[in-house]
């Protein structure tokens, strides 16, 4: 007679972000998604993302809660000012000591001396500190520093916790350090990757994806989809067998299907333009240098990206790109006109081999009947051909701007990616 297995319960994940500057809106958290992304990559769906000030007893129960979990996650709260108490709380919730680490103590107090040398400071103002920082509760692992904030990994027997620092740039680097340490990865032994796919449309409404995500039947059993606005892009994320709707999904969307992966879409234009060998410029106006911004964000933009004109007045659009007064009388700066004459100046006066060019009326002011706020010119030019687009988007300023930059990187893609369709 066999005996039968239970499945196995899938480890449990909790995620505590600290700072009141994000429970008061003065900056947004870039943490908990980040996070959330991962340990879903892991296998490990969060019960919760805690967003807790600095006020001690919010805090500490967020952390006592969060100990009930598989694995928690804690990011903020590890600097060296009065404020900074997630190592103290953190050890009360566990019922664990505190201790100074030797090791972590002299390394903070190296990088803390190079500072206060630098700033010709004493020491002695950075030396409580170092000692605050080096504190850490008793059984807790280092991950090493991160600036001067150690990350940690205390195993508390019910609990594996991981705890970065706030700063996303140090929290990243000292996350896949987190992910070799036994307490995580005993945790991670247990969870279920799951099976995903990641399908992009552009200039496909969302309604018009969950529309045909409807007609292809909906989800199958065992398959969860789901469907994601960003900035005229539409994500649809399919988690488990999902390649029969995949695959309907393709055929009833083909025109706005643009890729199957979640590299953002000015690494597919840079991509698309290394492929070919070609050289990018910008002349920006409604955008103010955003569509640069996303360029030049890609490691190694250089390659293809040549650089940009940002103008914003008339005079520098006749100057600095040749767009000739005739247009900017006759048509106005915002015009089909004016972005196709963007467009080619940018060519000929960066010397370079594609263009894009944005213009518009940003708002809240500036807008008339005929050309009302959110109204966009977008163009885009090559050696082979070139690209218009027109359209209204009647929202927020900075939504505006940056949707408009989002656009005129696809139409460059759409550019691109019709000229190598078509040439021989």
């Amino acid at each position: 007679m066999s005996a039968w297995n239970a499945p196995t319960a899938a480890p449990s994940s909790y995620l505590v972000v600290t700072g009141s500057e994000l429970v008061r809106g003065d900056r947004t958290d870039r943490n908990g998604p980040f996070l959330a992304r991962e340990l879903v990559r892991l296998g490990l769906e969060p019960a919760r993302i805690a967003i807790v000030g600095d006020d001690p007893v919010e805090l500490e129960a967020a952390l006592a809660e969060g100990l009930r979990s598989d694995l928690c996650v804690v990011s903020g709260g590890l600097g060296p000012t009065h404020d900074d108490l997630t190592v103290q709380l953190l050890a009360r919730a566990a019922g664990v000591g505190l201790r100074v680490d030797p090791r972590l103590e002299a390394e903070i107090e190296r990088i803390s001396r190079a500072v206060a040398e630098r700033l010709r400071r004493p020491y002695a103002d950075f030396e409580a500190g170092v000692r605050k920082q080096a504190t850490v509760p008793e059984g807790a692992v280092s991950l090493g520093l991160a600036g001067t904030a150690p990350g940690l990994v205390l195993d508390t027997g019910r609990s594996a916790v991981v705890i970065l620092p706030g700063p996303p740039a140090e929290l990243q680097r000292l996350w896949p350090r987190a992910l070799e340490t036994e307490p995580v990865r005993r945790v991670l032994e247990r969870a279920r990757p799951p099976e995903r796919r990641v399908l992009r449309f552009f200039g496909a409404s969302e309604s018009q994806v969950a529309r045909a995500l409807a007609d292809a039947g909906g989800e199958p059993d065992g398959v969860q989809a789901t469907v994601c606005a960003r900035d005229f892009e539409i994500h649809v994320d399919l988690f488990g067998p999902a390649e029969a709707l995949a695959d309907e999904l393709r055929r009833r969307l083909p025109k706005y299907l643009f890729a199957e992966d979640e590299r953002p879409i000015e690494e597919l234009v840079l991509q698309l333009c290394r492929e070919r060998g070609l050289s990018l410029a910008t002349a920006e106006s409604i955008t103010g240098g955003l569509i640069g911004s996303r360029l030049t964000s890609v490691p190694g933009s250089s390659e293809v990206y040549l650089g940009g004109v940002v103008a914003y007045s008339n005079e520098l659009k006749e100057r600095e790109l040749g767009v000739p007064a005739s247009v900017l009388r006759g048509h106005g700066a915002v015009s089909a006109e004016a972005a196709a004459a963007m467009a080619a100046g940018a060519r000929e006066q960066l010397g370079a081999d594609v263009a894009v060019s944005a213009t518009g009326i940003a708002g809240p002011g500036g807008g008339t009947p005929q050309k009302p706020v959110g109204l966009v010119f977008l163009h885009a030019q090559s050696p082979e051909a070139e690209l218009a687009l027109e359209f209204t988007f009647r929202q927020d300023r900075e939504s505006i701007r940056r949707r408009s930059a989002v656009a005129a990187l696809h139409l460059v893609r759409r550019l691109l990616t019709r000229s190598r369709d078509t040439s021989t």
